[in-house]
């Protein structure tokens, strides 16, 4: 389950500090390279030492990148500088290029997404084809990055240009980079490495980049359709509306409508709207703050449902008219779930725009009639414009089997 929070730039001593540090450490680095004759990552990071700059200078104004994604940038200088100031074309060399290949995929992959103007996961995008085409700006912008430098020769006489040989195996090897991004995102995409550069960039500029707009915008769309056996709207996440008290009522109602949608065909849950499409806006005032009202959604999805459907089930709240809506996105999973309620389980699918419970012979009916309409659990078809979650198998057949 990915939780999204709301966004916003860094802030505090202690990330200012960091910057800092990245800044100063960067351009040391950057300076040491070019006086050994190495301007090819000079090109990368100088984008880089600006934004970083321009962080510490402004902060409300300038985009933020990172930490991690500074330090693998650095990390991946460090390398190059140390293989080529020594002469070493074995290990270090490779790994220098394997790590370019893999921050410029990363970087790719941002720059997917800002044209998109979405966070990951949140518009149903195609993976392959959104790997596809972050490779192809990695391996663009990694020979770009040498064009740059073959013409930095004729202006710098000491300025080193890598000999045709060596080029072609830096880039295979940043080929290799490339595939590996490319997997990991398609296999594992709420692994940390993309939650802590990608997902970390977007979120912290989402104001400045326009997604948080388009975000408004879908949802406002969303709200127009009306409620379908793909979309439901719920008022709050545990308070009673007519009473203002907590009510675990509300909470199941929550929860069954999950459940519903991962047993059908999937679909999106927005809490904080009712169900004529007023816009009330999420009991976030009951919790305290976003973040705890967050956690207590992590918490309340991971013990009724199981932490074992985490990978189909998104969720975000987005500030709309002063208020949040939490929008929750879920995939169709590929085995049956169940909603513990103590001792008891619940099976629960969508019916129109309602979620309805399954017991005995209607469960057993409804199972049969799924497989026979090639809508059985685990059906490559229907998760084909989403992602695989890791570790599953095709096809599934259920407990019922």
């Amino acid at each position: 389950m990915t939780t999204e929070t709301s966004t916003g730039t860094p802030s505090g001593k202690t990330t200012l500090t960091t910057y800092a540090i990245l800044l100063a450490a960067t351009i040391l680095l950057a300076v040491f390279g070019l006086a050994n004759g190495d301007s090819g990552d000079l090109i990368l990071t100088a984008p880089v030492i600006g934004i970083l700059a321009a962080t510490l200078i402004s902060e409300r104004h300038a985009l933020h990148l990172p930490p991690l994604t500074v330090m693998m940038i650095w990390l991946s200088m460090l390398l190059t500088i140390v293989s080529r100031v020594f002469s070493d074309g074995g290990l270090i060399a490779i790994a220098a290029s394997v790590l370019t290949g893999v921050n410029l995929t990363l970087i790719g992959l941002i720059a997917v997404f800002i044209l998109l103007r979405s966070m990951p996961g949140t518009r149903d995008e195609n993976p392959m084809a959104v790997v596809t085409i972050a490779a192809s700006v990695a391996i663009a912008v990694f020979m770009l990055m040498n064009l740059l430098q073959y013409a930095m020769t004729f202006v710098l006489d000491y300025i080193r240009f890598t000999v045709v040989e060596m080029l072609m195996a830096e880039l295979c090897w940043v080929i290799v980079g490339t595939i590996i991004v490319s997997v990991l995102f398609l296999e594992f995409r709420d692994s940390k490495l993309f939650k802590y550069t990608v997902n970390t960039f977007l979120e912290s500029n989402s104001g400045a980049l326009g997604l948080e707009e388009r975000e408004r915008l879908d949802l406002e769309g969303l709200i127009l359709e009306g409620e379908s056996d793909r979309l439901e709207f719920k008022s709050t996440v545990r308070t009673n509306v007519e009473t203002g008290e907590t009510d675990k009522r509300m909470e199941k109602a929550v929860l069954k409508t999950i459940v519903a949608f991962l047993n059908t065909d999937g679909g999106t849950l927005l809490i904080g709207v009712s169900d004529d499409g007023g816009i009330l806006g999420a009991d976030v005032e009951s919790f305290g703050s976003v973040d705890r009202m967050n956690l207590h959604m992590t918490n309340m999805i991971s013990s009724a449902i199981g932490n074992g459907f985490i990978p189909y089930i998104n969720f975000k709240p987005v500030p709309i008219d002063g208020k949040y809506v939490v929008r929750v996105k879920c995939d169709r999973a590929d085995k049956a779930v169940f909603l513990k309620e103590g001792k008891s389980e619940q099976f629960y699918v969508r019916s129109g725009p309602s979620s309805v419970e399954l017991t005995g012979m209607n469960l057993v009916n409804y199972v049969n009639n799924r497989n026979k309409k090639g809508k059985r659990f685990g059906s490559r078809r229907r998760l084909s414009s989403s992602w695989r979650p890791r570790g599953r198998s095709w096809p599934f057949q259920g407990p019922w089997r």
